[in-house]
């Protein structure tokens, strides 16, 4: 995957490998989206979408993603807290 920046003049495109950043990260740390957006309405996934937007770990992310195909939630992510809240049934 290509660094954001490459997608300065396309912001969809950016925006788009954000979303598939944090769909790969839910099924890497083992969440599925229907429970993430069930949690209080959906206003947790908003958030956490909106984190993932806002992430500055995003190649930290990429990479640890192409090493990975499971693994616990990592502290570098925004989301992880929401993530283990999931997983752990909270």
């Amino acid at each position: 995957m290509g660094d954001l920046r490459q997608h300065a003049g396309r912001p969809e495109l950016a925006d788009f490998h954000r979303k598939t950043l944090m769909d790969d990260m839910l099924q890497v740390v083992g969440v599925d989206i229907l429970d993430a957006i069930d949690v209080d309405g959906g206003q947790s996934y908003v958030r956490a979408r909106a984190n993932c937007r806002s992430c500055t770990c995003r190649s930290v992310c990429r990479d640890w993603l192409a090493a990975h195909s499971q693994g616990a939630p990592q502290d570098f992510c925004p989301n992880a807290d929401f993530f283990r809240a999931i997983k752990s049934g909270n």
